[in-house]
């Protein structure tokens, strides 16, 4: 019987598909990583709120522009456009308004950590919702995640005084980062049962969320300026199409094909992105605690990611493992169980 020199087809499609997932997480690690750059040029003359509208409303545009030159059919039943709004409601309005006033409060570190925690609010809310099992690797994971955030940025929240301040900017973020979740949830639903597809939807709940914002800031008297500046303007554009646009398009791609419980965790991991951009641009200085934080962040990465994989791999490289171990056989029958079916 000839030997067989390559993997089999079969074989690849799991490679292949973990490969992609790591390319998309990227994307979005790098993108939301790098957001607080047009965050801080944003702050200014214009309320919060407003900027926010402004932001998923040039979002939208930019969609939508990207639908009609590919031609994507844009046209739903009036149920999808309530589930849509729904998702934008969520993830594209109420939650950022409260992050936005949230940091007024708190220092980035802590904001960052409460962000965190979606992680822990998508495993629970996709066993209660979407009956997804609870994977272990994820939740350790992720509790080993924000612990080693927590250590990243523990002279700020060191240095963060207790006081009315810091209990409405808690609450705020807390309030923000479980309507993400929520969010999380309905657009894993509307993708795996409702069958939206993810670019068209993302450009109608963007606009919905844009629009919501809008109305809640009319509502509230808040005047709609635009700082006529370079930075102010940059800033708009970047988070619009760098940071909204084409990061939430990866993202609830990514969500679709490994669930929302793994997709979360990239918001542990791009705190790490920006915190080496403040070493450059805001001279950062890195102690012991962090670069150990800093590591336990990407270790927790690394087996949310690909954990079966890694447990495979070293099965092969152990010693005396010349053929396929029976741990390598198990890692891979559970990452088979853990991702399920592909909705790729």
């Amino acid at each position: 019987m000839r030997a067989r020199t390559g993997p089999h087809p079969q074989e690849r499609v799991p490679k292949e598909r973990a490969f992609v997932n790591i390319v998309l997480y990227a994307v979005i690690v790098l993108f939301w990583g790098t957001t607080w750059i047009g965050i801080k040029l944003q702050l200014g003359s214009v309320d919060p709120a407003v900027s926010v509208a402004y932001r998923f409303l040039l979002a939208a545009l930019c969609m939508f522009i990207w639908t009609g030159v590919r031609k994507l059919p844009m046209r739903f039943p009036v149920r999808s456009h309530l589930r849509l709004a729904l998702v934008g409601l969520l993830m594209y309005s109420v939650n950022y308004v409260l992050f936005y006033y949230c940091s007024e409060h708190l220092v980035s570190g802590l904001v960052s950590i409460i962000f965190c925690l979606s992680v822990g609010f998508n495993i629970l809310n996709g066993r209660i919702f979407l009956k997804r099992p609870i994977s272990r690797t994820v939740v350790l994971g992720a509790i080993a995640g924000v612990v080693g955030l927590a250590m990243v940025f523990g002279d700020d929240i060191a240095h963060t005084k207790a006081s009315s301040g810091l209990l409405t900017g808690v609450l705020l973020g807390l309030g923000a980062t479980l309507l993400f979740s929520f969010g999380n949830i309905t657009s894993s639903w509307n993708q795996s049962q409702g069958g939206l597809p993810v670019v068209q939807s993302t450009a109608w709940s963007m606009l919905y969320g844009g629009l919501f914002t809008t109305i809640g800031c009319l509502f509230a008297g808040n005047s709609f300026t635009v700082e006529p500046s370079f930075k102010y303007v940059a800033g708009l554009v970047y988070l619009s199409v760098c940071g909204s646009a084409i990061a939430f398009v990866t993202y609830l791609t990514l969500l679709s094909r490994i669930g929302p419980d793994r997709a979360a965790f990239a918001t542990v991991a791009f705190p790490v992105v920006s915190l080496s951009l403040s070493t450059v641009f805001e001279h950062y200085r890195w102690n012991a605690l962090a670069v150990l934080g800093v590591l336990v962040v990407l270790v927790a990465n690394a087996f949310i990611l690909a954990g079966p994989q890694l447990r495979a791999l070293l099965g092969r490289l152990s010693p005396g493992s010349g053929t396929r171990t029976a741990g390598a056989a198990a890692a891979e029958h559970t990452t088979a169980t853990e991702n399920g079916p592909s909705r790729g």
